[in-house]
């Protein structure tokens, strides 16, 4: 088995001696305090990424003068010193895990939202608005103060007790702004050259230096492209990273830019991108500096860490969602408990709620698909056994089944499992022959795993009835059935040439060349791309105005982007009338009649619960729940969490 000694190995940064070369890369809950305190909810949070082992955790965005830009509410406020007592608490319980303590420094500059503060709205140039406006350019006085804003904000954060920060010079945030030419248009010395925009960068570092020493490290954080045209190169950054050589203690390398939305996917990379996609970045970098360097985006996979580390690419990993998937994954490295991590899938939920443009107040609520505890760390951090062992019977193998299971059994329950098939996954068998659901199939094999190793008695093969439910006489059934495809009333739909959406899996080799999805949500979409890479000609029917819009916001921007490069045609406000051998005849929004010819007609039209099979196994003398798809058809979030949720009820 392999030991990811390198990964696991420790590496000195200034003063500090991490224990292994794994960073919590910055990020936030959006639970705290109106004036941006940190609440015990974001303290468990933080402490859950040290328990589980990483090195460093890192505090996200956290603004450092309120006076002149806010990016949104909320932020933890490094201007305020009120702030002190809940940072304080925030670090110890960091500390008490043998983890160090960071915090990421912010101005947003030109993309400050005036909902939240009153000032004026400042960017490198003036410019048009984005949040609100008009953006004022900064002159040199504002430059000082915002530069010394920045050192009192790093002083702020050691008294609070944080081991080091990070300055966040990435993104398309104020640092970033001055060194990009999409932004910076100025002809003083803070402009033109390359050298001139670097200036305030370097200028932010010196003045944390004066007020903080020698023996406080700091982290710089930049993007290594902006893949955008006109935009910072890789070469721009190699040349900025020699600049700040020396200056920094870790060259932290991320990519794309605020400043185009467009590259929201890559900056926060999806399953359709590679992983590690940042990777090529930092070895450039770090071939040209002698400061440490980390690596952050799509790092899910602990063979890569260990390839990125052992071959120089960088020194550190800074992992972001795959701590959310499972923060006790530099543990489960560190104790050779490989095959129980449960895999972050890049699916995004965790992050969408930030970016739907239409929804004035985002949704600052981390969820995570796999991990049903983030979110509400406090309560893992107490588990509770049970004052009464019961035996509980879950009905369903499926995603929300295996964790009620799971999690009735480490409560100290009983727990059968039955599934009427052959094999436990549920819903997720028939999407996991999808090649960008890969870590999909990885988290299925977890929680399998999870069934197998505890005393958890597994009936396959078993079609539960009440005579069965009877014979096993439990205290507790846990109904978690799964759902079936809504069968749309359409002629032709029993032809030869129709298959559901769920059944393709077993019927791959009766797909043909040219493909008709009916059904544009998330389900069609994926069946579409999937289809396409393998060579088929799709047309998606959709009857609603939009396509995928069940889908999480920043998925969803990525599998459209990854459809538009597929022989894939997209056809909204439209009806499916009719299915015959050649085809499907739809109405479209006119009311026109229109044949699209196809040799296979795949149905993605949903799911709906099985509650009339449900309700047949209810007996008001048993303690009775109905959880998952069998409840509501949702997605592997929803399942994992309600299985989690009744797991702990009982």
């Amino acid at each position: 088995m392999k030991d990811y000694k390198n990964l696991l190995s420790p590496i000195k940064i200034g003063a500090l001696t991490l224990r292994n070369r794994i960073e919590s890369a910055p990020s936030n809950t959006g639970n705290g305090t109106f004036e941006g305190f940190f609440t015990p909810e974001s303290v468990g949070y933080f402490e859950l990424k040290a328990k589980g082992g990483a090195a460093i955790v890192t505090i996200g965005e956290s603004n450092v003068h309120t006076k002149t830009g806010v990016a949104h509410g909320r932020m933890p406020c490094l201007d305020n010193p009120d702030i002190l007592p809940s940072l304080i608490r925030t670090t110890d319980a960091i500390h008490r895990h043998g983890a160090f303590a960071s915090i990421q420094l912010i101005h947003p500059g030109r993309r400050a939202n005036k909902d939240y503060y009153s000032g004026t709205v400042y960017g490198p140039s003036a410019g048009e608005p984005l949040f609100a406006g008009p953006i004022v350019e900064m002159d040199e006085e504002v430059i000082e103060e915002v530069v010394d804003a920045f050192g009192d904000a790093a002083e702020m954060a050691k008294l609070g007790g944080c081991d080091m920060v990070m300055i966040h010079g990435a993104h398309g945030w104020l640092l970033h702004q001055f060194l990009s030419p999409l932004n910076n248009k100025r002809t003083d010395r803070f402009g033109g050259i390359l050298e001139n925009r670097a200036r305030i960068s370097l200028m932010v570092i010196d003045n944390i230096r004066k007020k903080c020493g020698f023996d406080f490290p700091i982290e710089f954080r930049l993007s290594g492209s902006e893949y955008v045209e006109g935009g910072l190169t890789i070469d721009d950054m190699v040349e900025f990273a020699k600049m700040i050589d020396g200056k920094v203690d870790i060259i932290h390398v991320s990519s794309c830019t605020f400043h185009n939305p467009a590259t929201n996917t890559h900056m926060f990379p999806s399953a359709f991108h590679q992983k590690g996609i940042n990777v090529p970045l930092a070895e450039a970098i770090k071939k040209a500096v002698k400061t440490p360097v980390a690596v952050v985006g799509g790092i899910n996979d602990p063979d890569l860490m260990e390839d990125i580390i052992s071959n120089g690419k960088a020194d550190i990993v800074a992992l972001g969602r795959p701590l959310l998937a499972d923060p006790y994954l530099p543990k489960k490295l560190r104790e050779k408990k490989i095959d129980d991590i449960s895999p972050c899938l890049r699916c995004l939920v965790c992050l969408s709620g930030d970016f739907v443009p239409y929804i004035k107040y985002p949704i600052r609520s981390l969820k995570c698909s796999v991990n049903p505890i983030i979110g509400r760390e406090q309560e893992a951090m107490t588990p509770r056994k049970t004052e009464k062992k019961k035996r509980v019977l879950v009905i369903g193998g499926g995603p929300a089944g295996m964790q009620a299971a799971i999690t009735a059994s480490d409560r100290g329950h009983e727990v059968i499992l039955c599934e009427k098939s052959n094999s436990l996954g549920g819903t997720i068998k028939v999407i996991e022959n999808i090649s960008f659901k890969s870590d999909l199939k990885k988290f299925k094999d977890v929680l399998i795993k999870r069934v197998n190793e505890r005393p958890i008695k597994v009936m396959l093969n078993t079609c539960v009835t009440k005579e069965i439910i009877e014979y096993l006489a439990p205290d507790t059934v846990v109904a978690a059935i799964g759902a079936e495809p809504i069968v749309p009333n359409i002629p032709g739909i029993d032809s030869k040439n129709v298959i559901m959406a769920t059944e393709i899996g077993k019927r791959n080799d009766d797909i043909g060349e040219k493909v008709i999805v009916i059904g544009g949500g998330l389900m069609g979409c994926e069946e579409a791309l999937n289809l396409a890479q393998k060579g088929k000609k799709v047309t998606v029917i959709e009857m609603r105005p939009d396509v995928v819009i069940d889908g999480a916001y920043l998925y969803r921007e990525a599998l459209l982007i990854q459809m538009a490069k597929w022989p894939i045609k997209i056809v909204t406000n439209t009806k499916c009338k009719a299915i015959n051998d050649k085809g499907v005849i739809v109405l479209d929004k006119d009311g026109n009649e229109v044949q699209y010819g196809g040799d296979t007609i795949i149905v993605a039209t949903g799911l709906r619960s099985k509650s009339y099979e449900v309700d047949s196994l209810r007996d008001y003398s048993i303690e009775f729940y109905n959880i998952g798809d069998s409840l509501k058809p949702r997605k592997v979030l929803d399942a994992v969490r309600s299985g989690y949720d009744i797991g702990t009820t009982i």
